[in-house]
């Protein structure tokens, strides 16, 4: 992903009056984000169609903003602040305050929902967070899918509680040196806490979130297991654990998932508990400059009908340059079971089609990065 680089200069004499020159020498701030709209399709068996103008169908556009500086003998500090768009109607997408369902925020304004850190890295100690992050579970689930986790009608599966499915709140992390995003190399690790901030009493650990990734990065290939737990007494505690790996042949890249989520209330005398495990065989073919995503998933739940389903899903993306690329998505699913598909896939945004349907779709789009 591109960036663009503000001139702090512009900012003329009264940007010195606040920073010592030496220091403004050495900071930095960028604008970053990506725009992705659509044209889409969807159907759901005895539910009908739908044609909809989309935003995210090959990634997901957000407007961001990242501050760095230069403490020197390799330290730094900086921030991400960064905001999810819905870009076919120019909204902002909600966040979450405390990591429970009360906490929702926002929903049509822009909130800083994706990213909102303070971060302290040395080359030798690692990088420490302070705010709103991805969860160590997400890393897995987003790097080994060919579609990014939440793009179009390809959209990966997330079963029960969502709100720290992807990110958490007023949380505390840690990366291991080296090794603060995708392509890390040896063995790398990260760590996160993180609070939902309630008052004294029997629900005072809820929205209270634990997580850890542990991986190895190899010349062509790497592996990762991670797992992340949300404590909510409230309603239902929230679990995720998955394990991932992938192969680089000739500019190819090959990906495996598997991955268990889980709810369930830990009130005493109480086992409502229910699980979606799943598992997903991806690739991310190179043909030139063009590249062509596809991915199949199996999904089983423990319910009394057995109920499961299968998603197919093949792309094609044609870069125009390094920012700016056209695409089209096309997914099939195969609903099994007694219950609707959003349930046991969360992989449809247009019509929910019968028990035991199926649905598929289609997304052509343009997508530019800055």
């Amino acid at each position: 992903m591109g960036t663009t680089k503000l001139a702090f200069t512009a900012l003329g004499t009264m940007a010195c009056t606040l920073l010592p020159i030496g220091s403004w020498a050495q900071s930095s701030l960028q604008v970053y984000g990506v725009m992705d709209v659509g044209v889409s399709s969807y159907r759901g068996e005895g539910a009908g169609s739908r044609q909809m103008v989309t935003s995210s169908g090959n990634q997901a556009s957000r407007i961001g903003f990242r501050g760095r500086e230069d403490l020197g003998n390799g330290l730094y500090a900086g921030f991400d602040l960064e905001a999810g768009l819905n870009a076919d109607t120019g909204t902002g997408q909600a966040s979450n305050s405390n990591n429970q369902p009360s906490g929702a925020v926002g929903g049509t304004g822009l909130t800083f929902n994706r990213k909102s850190y303070v971060y302290l890295q040395g080359k030798q100690w690692g990088e420490l967070r302070l705010g709103r992050d991805y969860v160590p579970a997400f890393w897995n689930m987003f790097l080994y899918d060919p579609f990014r986790v939440g793009v179009g009608m390809s959209a990966h599966v997330l079963h029960g509680t969502t709100v720290t499915g992807f990110r958490a709140s007023n949380s505390v992390g840690y990366f291991s040196p080296g090794c603060s995003g995708p392509g890390c190399k040896g063995l790398f690790y990260q760590a996160m806490v993180a609070f939902g901030e309630n008052d004294a009493g029997p629900n005072r650990q809820d929205g209270r979130v634990y997580g850890a990734r542990i991986g190895y990065g190899g010349q062509q290939w790497d592996a990762a297991i991670a797992a992340a737990a949300t404590k909510n007494r409230a309603a239902d505690d929230y679990t995720q654990i998955n394990i991932a790996a992938s192969y680089l042949w000739e500019g190819h890249r090959f990906m495996a998932l598997a991955a268990d989520h889980r709810t369930g209330n830990r009130l005493p005398g109480l086992d409502n508990a229910n699980r979606v495990r799943y598992w997903q065989l991806g690739a991310v073919w190179k043909i030139g400059n063009d590249n062509i995503p596809m991915s199949f998933m199996r999904l089983t739940r423990n319910d009394n009908s057995g109920s499961s389903s299968q998603k197919y899903a093949v792309g094609y993306v044609h870069n125009l340059s390094k920012r700016t690329a056209i695409y089209g998505t096309y997914a099939y699913v195969d609903n099994r079971g007694s219950i609707n598909l959003p349930v046991a896939t969360g992989a449809l945004m247009g019509p929910t089609p019968v028990a035991g349907g199926n649905a598929s779709g289609f997304d052509i789009g343009l997508r530019h990065s800055f």
